[in-house]
């Protein structure tokens, strides 16, 4: 049989990106008969699909001429969870006759200061944010008045993000302005008032309509082990720690966001805080979901098929722009963080610890049970030591459970006590 008619017989998803936490979408792929072509700069990429392309995720007109050379008519879909591969989903998608973020449009969700100058002009951003594309004094001026958090205008992975408190020295906001602008694809920082509250995440899809959905918020923990530099750890999807009202006002205010830029035939993946005061303020939004959110971790808590809606409304399906949150079955994106130079002593893993009705359904163990190996502080979300894809009732899967069952596995692990965070 010749690559042709294999192609032509199964469901095409095109996947940019070879990074191993895509693995949830190579699973629903699997699961589902299609045929995967994966994407990626790097030959050793962790995953391959039924065919890889090695190129440049970026490169859309090299990944179209690649996809047409094999003879690849039509496709379901095709899918990141990076960034800065949004525009050849978009192109990708389009070149098939797909839907697609309307023309104009993907750019708003892509570098952070659009997003923020256009939430701003909205009135759904109530703190400081500003771009830089050098360091000036008005920097300076900022921190005596505040503290500051400092980001890459367009990035990824949690890189080049430093917090500073009020007044601190120039040599140390010019450092971290530097750092902030190396890791910019643009070199541009955003310089913005650091606020102190709970960030949650809201999972969303659009349709070409303009209907908008919301499949799950989340609780974001960071750890405490990267200075001040926030790499979550957890992602609490319809935890039972949050109240129904809580849930309602993030949901609402996530489509705000989402539609505020304009976007159309997508995900939204936003990021916002819940301020002590009470009000909401978003951080960010990726028109993209993530690996393991995508599937399964967002179905899970929803008990609707985020995935397969998504690859439905590139196809010209809608949305009843119903939210499905506050459901009976929580998950949670739980990543191993254990103390700075403590090392494996007892091989094992969380799930030895919890009930058995919170169960795992996708994890990396590698390093956790690789006895001697040594824990060092995570400088960006790479960096993390392993994961695990929990799921189970709302009334198991809380906050204090977890965290009791982790301090276990922690002084188990690295048989020094473990401690509560």
């Amino acid at each position: 049989m010749t690559t042709k008619h294999i192609l032509t017989e199964r469901p095409v998803v095109v996947i940019l990106g070879g990074n191993i936490l895509n693995k949830g979408i190579i699973d629903y792929c699997k699961k589902n008969g299609f045929y995967t072509i994966v994407v990626d700069w790097s030959q050793s990429a962790a995953l391959k699909g039924d065919l890889f392309l090695c190129i440049d995720v970026k490169d859309y007109s090299s990944i179209i001429d690649a996809l047409e050379s094999r003879h690849i008519t039509k496709i379901l879909g095709a899918y990141s969870s990076i960034d800065l591969a949004v525009p050849s989903i978009n192109e990708i998608n389009r070149h098939y006759g797909l839907k697609s973020i309307p023309s104009g449009v993907q750019g708003n969700a892509l570098p952070k200061s659009e997003m923020t100058k256009i939430w701003k002009e909205n009135n759904l951003l109530n703190r400081y944010s500003k771009v830089f594309k050098s360091f000036e004094d008005e920097i300076v001026s900022l921190s005596s008045k505040m503290e500051l958090i400092f980001k890459p205008n367009i990035s990824s992975s949690s890189r080049g993000i430093t917090i500073l408190p009020t007044s601190s020295p120039r040599e140390a906001l010019e450092k971290a302005f530097k750092k902030a602008s190396d890791e910019s694809f643009d070199h541009n920082a955003i310089v913005e008032e650091f606020v102190d509250g709970q960030e949650f995440t809201c999972e969303m899809l659009g349709d070409c309509a303009g209907n908008v959905s919301v499949y799950a918020i989340s609780v974001k923990y960071h750890t405490n082990h990267a200075a001040r530099n926030k790499i979550a750890i957890k992602l609490h999807y319809n935890s039972p720690d949050i109240s129904q009202q809580t849930y309602e006002r993030i949901a609402k205010a996530g489509k705000a966001c989402y539609k505020a830029l304009g976007l159309k035939s997508c995900f939204g993946h936003l990021e916002i805080l819940l301020k002590k005061d009470g009000s909401l303020s978003p951080v960010e939004i990726g028109a993209r979901s993530s690996g393991y959110i995508a599937h399964p971790l967002v179905s899970l808590a929803s008990n609707q098929d985020f995935l397969g809606d998504y690859f439905r409304i590139l196809n010209g399906g809608t949305l009843l722009g119903k939210d499905y949150i506050c459901g009976n079955t929580s998950s949670m994106y739980f990543f191993y963080d254990l103390p700075p130079n403590t090392e494996v002593v007892h091989p094992c893993s969380l799930i030895d610890f919890l009930p058995s009705q919170i169960v795992s359904v996708g994890y990396n163990r590698d390093k956790i049970l690789s006895k001697g190996y040594k824990f060092l502080p995570p400088q960006n979300d790479n960096e993390r030591i392993g994961f695990e894809i929990l799921y189970g009732p709302k009334e198991l899967l809380n906050i204090k459970n977890i965290r009791e069952k982790e301090n276990e596995f922690i002084s188990k692990i690295t048989n020094n006590g473990g401690f509560l965070r």
